[in-house]
C-alpha cells in the first residue's frame, strides 16, 4: 500500500453537512509547523523607511549646523532638529496605525503613539516639547537659540530616536535603509557591502557591487553556460531565458569571446519581466549601462570586466548616488512583487513503486513515448499530483527522481503505484 492521508473537501453545490467526499493524498515526508507564538511586530513598509531616512538626514543636517561658528545656524539648527522629529513621529505613527493627519499638533504625536504603545510611553517628551516651542520662538519671534540648550536638545533627539527604533521598530535607526526590507540572501548582502563601499567613498566598489546584485536577481536567469558542450541541458541545470538562436554550442562558439558573453538577453522577456514585477525598466537599463559588466562563473566565483570609461572617478564621482538609489528601487520593486504574491503550501510527498524499472511516460498515455525506466533499486518516487489518463485509462502520477546518475521526470500509471 502507499502511504495516504485524508482530507475532508465538500462538493461543489452539495451541503457540506450532508455529503462530503474523502479525498487521498500521498503522505508527505514533512509536515511544515508554526513554531511558538506569531510576532506582535509589523514589518516596516517603504514609507516608514523613507521618513526614518528622512529623519536622519535632517538630524545631520542639523548637528551640522550646530558645528558651525555662526550664531545665524542656530536658527536652522532648531528648525532642521524639529522636522526631524516630526518626520520620526509620523513613522512612528504610521508604522502602528495611530490617527493623525495634517491637523495634528505636535503635542498630539505623543498622545497618539503612546495609545498605541501602552501601558509604555514615548520618551523624552518634555525635551521634544521644549525643542518645538524653541523653533517656534525662533521661527516666527525672531528669538537667538541658546547654542548650550541646542546642544543638549540635539543629543536628547539622537537618544530618543534610537531608543524608540529600538523598542517600536526592532531596528537600529543608525543603519535602517530600505535595503532592510528586502528578501535575505545574496542580492542584500551585496546591496549591503555596495552600501558601505558607498558611505566609505569606495565608488568603484560600489558600482561593481550593484551590478552583481543586479546580476544575482535579473542576468543570471539569461545565462547560456550549460549549452557550450552540446549536450542536452537537464531539469537540473535550470531554463535559460535567453534566446532560442543562443542557446547551443555554435552561437557559444562563434559569439563568446571573455565570461560575461554568456549572458545574452532576450529583451522582449526581460522588459516583460520588469513590468510584471513592478519595476523601471528605464532605471534598469541605465544601471546597466553606467555599470562594468559582472558574471559569476559555476564554481561561484565573481568575474568583473574592468571597463575603464565606467570606473573613471570622475564618472562615478556624478553618477554613484544614482546607481545606488536606482539598483535598490529596481530590486526592491522584485522582492516586494514576490512577498506580496500567494502560493499554496506545499508538502513533498512520494508514492511507493510495486517492482523495479518500471516505465515513466512523456504524457499520462501509455502509447506515449517511454523517457526512462526507473533504475534498480529504486522502488519510490517523488510526486506532485495524480491524474485521470488522456485515454482515460488512468489514474496517472506525475513522478520526479534527481540523483547524482540517473534523472526521472514524466507519467507512472497506477498499475505501478502500491
Amino acid at each position: 500500500m502507499y502511504f495516504m492521508h485524508t482530507l475532508d473537501i465538500p462538493l461543489i453545490g452539495l451541503r457540506e453537512d450532508t455529503y462530503q467526499r474523502k479525498m487521498t493524498l500521498c503522505k508527505p515526508k514533512f509536515r511544515a509547523t508554526n513554531v511558538g507564538q506569531p510576532s506582535r511586530t509589523r514589518a516596516m513598509d517603504l514609507e516608514t523607511v523613507r521618513r526614518l531616512n528622512l529623519a536622519r538626514h535632517l538630524h545631520e543636517l542639523g548637528a551640522a549646523s550646530l558645528r558651525s561658528a555662526n550664531d545665524m545656524h542656530l536658527f536652522s539648527a532648531v528648525n532642521l532638529l524639529q522636522d526631524a522629529v516630526e518626520a520620526f513621529l509620523i513613522a512612528i505613527a504610521d508604522h502602528l496605525g495611530a490617527h493623525i493627519d495634517q491637523n495634528t499638533k505636535f503635542d498630539k504625536y505623543f498622545v497618539a503613539i503612546n495609545e498605541k504603545i501602552a501601558p509604555k510611553e514615548l520618551p523624552f517628551k518634555s525635551k521634544l516639547l521644549r525643542l518645538n516651542r524653541i523653533r517656534v520662538d525662533s521661527k516666527h519671534y525672531g528669538i537667538q537659540p541658546a547654542r548650550d540648550e541646542c546642544d543638549r536638545l540635539s543629543i536628547a533627539v539622537r537618544e530618543f530616536f534610537d531608543e524608540v527604533s529600538t523598542a517600536v521598530l526592532k531596528a537600529s535607526f543608525s543603519t535602517v535603509s530600505a535595503i532592510d526590507l528586502l528578501n535575505d540572501g545574496e542580492t542584500k548582502t551585496e546591496l549591503l557591502e555596495a552600501k558601505k563601499a558607498l558611505e566609505e567613498g569606495r565608488l568603484e566598489d560600489c558600482a561593481i557591487g550593484c551590478r552583481k546584485a543586479l546580476f544575482l536577481e535579473v542576468e543570471r536567469h539569461f545565462d547560456i553556460y550549460a549549452y557550450k558542450d552540446g549536450k542536452p541541458v537537464g531539469i537540473l541545470a535550470g531554463v535559460s531565458d535567453a534566446p532560442y538562436y543562443a542557446c547551443s554550442k555554435q552561437y557559444i562558439d562563434e559569439n563568446v569571446r571573455d565570461p560575461t558573453d554568456f549572458i545574452v538577453y532576450n529583451h522582449s522577456t526581460l522588459d516583460q519581466k520588469l513590468l510584471t514585477q513592478g519595476a523601471d525598466n528605464t532605471a534598469y537599463w541605465n544601471v546597466w549601462r553606467l555599470t562594468p559588466e559582472v558574471y559569476r562563473t559555476k564554481d561561484g566565483k565573481w568575474v568583473v570586466k574592468e571597463e575603464f570609461g565606467k570606473l573613471s572617478k570622475d564618472v562615478l564621482n556624478d553618477k554613484i548616488d544614482y546607481i545606488f538609489a536606482a539598483t535598490l528601487d529596481v530590486i526592491l520593486s522584485i522582492h516586494r512583487t514576490w512577498q506580496a504574491t500567494k502560493w499554496a503550501d506545499q508538502g513533498n510527498y512520494y508514492i511507493d513503486l510495486t517492482q523495479e524499472t518500471v516505465p515513466v511516460y512523456e504524457k499520462a498515455d501509455k502509447g506515449s513515448k517511454v523517457t526512462a525506466h526507473t533504475p534498480p533499486g529504486l522502488t519510490r518516487l517523488d510526486t506532485e499530483y495524480r491524474i485521470e489518463g488522456l485515454n482515460g485509462d488512468g489514474p496517472y502520477w506525475h513522478v520526479s527522481h534527481f540523483g547524482k546518475e540517473f534523472h526521472v521526470w514524466g507519467f507512472v500509471h497506477n498499475d505501478f503505484v502500491k
